[in-house]
């Protein structure tokens, strides 16, 4: 179980909805795309959390890989 998850609404790029970061402490840090509906960012942040449960930060991946398996395979 994680015990700490900062949810921030940042301006990212766009094309960028969010990604997460593990810290050094090892909280996770998941930064949503402020400029996206609010639905948008909901569904981001589910996407986000599965990775995290889905302990994907374990592996040894590319994330460009991980999210071709997550969304292709």
């Amino acid at each position: 179980m994680v015990e700490y998850i900062g949810v921030y609404l940042m301006n990212l790029p766009h094309g960028v909805r969010g990604y997460t970061i593990l810290n050094s402490d090892g909280s996770y840090s998941i930064m949503i795309n402020a400029r996206m509906s609010a639905e948008m960012q909901m569904e981001t942040y589910r996407h986000e959390i599965a990775h995290i449960d889905s302990k994907d930060f374990d592996l040894c991946s590319e994330v460009d890989s991980l999210e071709y398996e997550k969304h292709v395979i």
